[in-house]
């Protein structure tokens, strides 16, 4: 018997726009709402309304709660949960940072504390180390200060060129701290990432251009396994996504693209990570938002699925969930809204064709095997020719010829042909 093709689909039904569900209304297009799955399997997401000064936080996508007002500057805050379960809340005051605190999963808060930093203006990013040791930053004119510490009590400016936009904050399982942002010093636009020593000076640095304006968030991520992935749109215009994976502060490969067109403020993206440690990659264009996600550990993902978005995209911020097989809820800015929906899996179908002789005569036998990033999905059917067959352990099925859809419980579908 020999196999004499194969063929990789990746075409994934696109849900329908009523899907999403408005979480609040009231905030301004510069909005970036801060999201984390906490410890207890909770979603938290903070948001800010400068119009109105305040600062809120919705759990299990209840309302949001006030729980900050009269906030004169209020402007982008940063969710995070250190190992002993507290959930840390930095946001922009009047003095510079606050910190609201939580320990029974955001159910309630107290604070706030004033941390050492005085510089009035958003914080944009925010990390945990594996000690438990947070991490926050602050940009402006001059300066990307990484603040380290409960309070802040340690500060390094890593970028005193003019300027820097817009940065993240990840922390490895070393415990090593590196941070990623945008810069317009060069003509040509560049993100830089910069792992940080002791002392939060930059040990290196890595230039990647180049790029357009891009000034609402530079992903970045770590996951569980020691490696750092950040995310952006090579191009200017941009020509598509590009994940780019690091270890120990140097890159580990030259990532993996998702082409595409973009235009105004497109792409917006994110990185998130689950408990899983599979790492989710979202990016807003073409009047949609799309996500793919890695089971690889960034090596290679699984089919990308979009979601139509009626109107203008202003920020895009995303959270994985725990489960099998999983999912990404996202917040989507439309300008005056915060939208969200939680997005499944894309399959992918591999058909093949198997050739055998008997009694001289050639026997052809079609396969067709659902894949969730190359890996068999054990729980797929597979629609075609009138029939429903269901897939074995290694997710495959013969088929017959023909059009078929294949299905799974938890994932987008997807369309292929046998021929």
């Amino acid at each position: 018997m020999r196999s004499v093709a194969a063929v990789v689909t990746a075409l994934a039904i696109v849900p329908s726009a009523s899907a999403w569900a408005p979480l609040t209304g009231g905030v301004g297009n510069t909005v970036v709402p801060s999201v984390i799955i906490t410890q207890a399997g909770s979603e938290l997401v903070s948001w800010d309304a400068p119009v109105g000064g305040t600062i809120s936080v919705s759990r299990l996508n209840a309302p949001g709660k006030t729980i900050v007002s009269g906030d004169p500057v209020a402007g982008r805050t940063q969710l995070v949960q250190q190992p002993n379960g507290a959930i840390q809340l930095y946001f922009p005051n009047a003095a510079g940072v606050g910190r609201m605190t939580s320990t029974d999963d955001g159910k309630t808060w107290t604070g706030p504390i004033q941390t050492q930093s005085h510089t009035v203006g958003p914080v944009e990013g925010a990390a945990v180390a594996p000690d438990g040791t947070p991490y926050f930053s602050q940009d402006g004119t001059g300066f990307v200060n990484v603040f380290r510490g409960l309070n802040g009590e340690s500060v390094k400016n890593v970028f005193p060129r003019c300027c820097g936009y817009a940065e993240s904050l990840a922390v490895d399982t070393r415990g090593l701290a590196q941070v990623a942002f945008f810069s317009n010093a060069d003509p040509d636009g560049t993100f830089l990432y910069e792992p940080l020593g002791a002392d939060l000076s930059p040990t290196a640095t890595t230039a990647l251009k180049p790029t357009s304006q891009h000034t609402d968030r530079v992903p970045l991520v770590a996951d569980h396994s020691g490696t750092t992935f950040m995310a952006w749109p090579p191009g200017n215009p941009p020509t598509g996504v590009t994940v780019v994976p690091f270890r120990s502060g140097s890159p580990a490969g030259d990532g993996v693209d998702f082409r595409g067109s973009f235009v105004g403020g497109d792409p917006h993206m994110a990185l998130t990570v689950d408990t899983a440690d599979r790492l989710w990659l979202v990016w807003t264009g073409a009047g949609a938002v799309h996500a793919a996600r890695s089971r690889s550990h960034g090596r290679h993902f699984g089919a990308s699925v979009s979601v139509p978005v009626t109107g203008t995209m202003y920020q895009v911020s995303a959270a994985g969930t725990a489960g099998n097989p999983g999912a990404v809820d996202v917040l989507v800015n439309t300008g005056s809204n915060l939208i969200q929906q939680a997005l499944q899996p894309g399959l992918a179908v591999r058909v093949t064709r198997k050739v055998k002789t008997v009694a001289k005569k050639k026997v052809v036998n079609h396969f067709a095997q659902a894949l969730d990033d190359g890996f068999g999905v054990p729980t797929a059917t597979f629609r075609i020719g009138g029939r429903t067959i269901h897939a074995n352990a290694a997710g495959m099925a013969r088929v017959p010829a023909g059009s078929g859809k294949a299905a799974a419980p938890g994932y987008v579908g997807a369309a292929f042909k046998v021929r």
